[in-house]
């Protein structure tokens, strides 16, 4: 069951991610469409044929995805230890879990009718943050560690590094070769992406303004407001559709231990 869960959850991931990825390239050649995020993609959802039963499938496989990742860092059944790189990466797992938990959360409302979150809410966030005891110093850290992940990945992707997770050799057709390139694009491009959120965080850390922080839509706008940002638009939006393959691949080739 748990098992089905998380491959439905990669599923549904892989479709919310295309959705990003193809507006995005939409808008930055200039053939309408728009930047948004993860929480504007299942608005998008909703508004095509059969949107809700779809919106529901996606809750389920998002909230099933969250369940996994909270098992798989409390259980470790891909055994990464207790070791500091181990404890990272299960934590890591916690993050995700509540993420794509929060995102499913916010399918089920859509799918009742209620009014979920507008746009992103990274500054509400970093606000609330700024607001405790050592909050400065509390977001800093945060954005720092986004931008230490979000680097990795990307130097991981540069580095020809592939998921040792996923049974690659089980890809039939010859298609193995391609779909690790585009994997390992799509991993890297995410991964620059988030060390921009990284960035953002600590910028607005150091500023004690939660203003200068930005999430993953804000992210794609600034940079599209730059030189030559459209092109670098167009470069991130292919990387997310190339991501959506890369979990895509996860859902049917991912190794997936029972948690036990």
């Amino acid at each position: 069951m748990i098992e089905w869960l998380a491959r439905l959850g990669y599923a549904s991931k892989a479709l919310i991610y295309a959705i990003v990825g193809l507006l995005a390239i939409l808008a930055a050649t200039n053939r309408g469409g728009r930047v948004t995020d993860t929480s504007g993609a299942l608005r998008v959802v909703l508004t095509q044929p059969f949107g809700r039963v779809l919106l529901i499938v996606l809750a389920v496989g998002l909230c099933g995805y969250a369940l996994w990742r909270l098992l798989d860092a409390v259980r470790d059944p891909d055994r990464h230890g207790t070791e500091f790189k181990g404890l990272v990466t299960r934590f890591g797992s916690v993050i995700r879990g509540c993420i794509y938990g929060a995102l499913g959360v916010e399918a089920f409302k859509l799918f009742r009718g209620l009014r979920g979150s507008r746009g992103d809410e990274t500054e509400s966030w970093t606000a609330r943050i700024l607001d405790w005891p050592l909050g400065e110093i509390a977001l800093g850290v945060v954005g720092m560690v986004i931008v230490v992940f979000g680097v990795s990945e990307l130097i991981g992707c540069l580095r020809g590094k592939d998921d040792e997770k996923v049974e690659w050799s089980s890809i039939p057709g010859g298609w193995g070769p391609a779909l690790r390139r585009l994997s390992r694009f799509g991993v890297g491009a995410r991964g620059a992406l988030i060390a921009t959120l990284g960035v953002f965080l600590v910028r607005a850390a150091i500023q004690s303004d939660p203003s200068e922080a930005a999430g993953s839509r804000e992210s794609m706008v600034e940079l599209a407001g730059m030189a030559e940002g459209r092109w670098l638009l167009a470069v991130i939006a292919a990387g997310l559709l190339a991501y959506a393959i890369d979990q895509a691949v996860h859902a049917k080739f991912r190794r997936i231990r029972p948690v036990s």
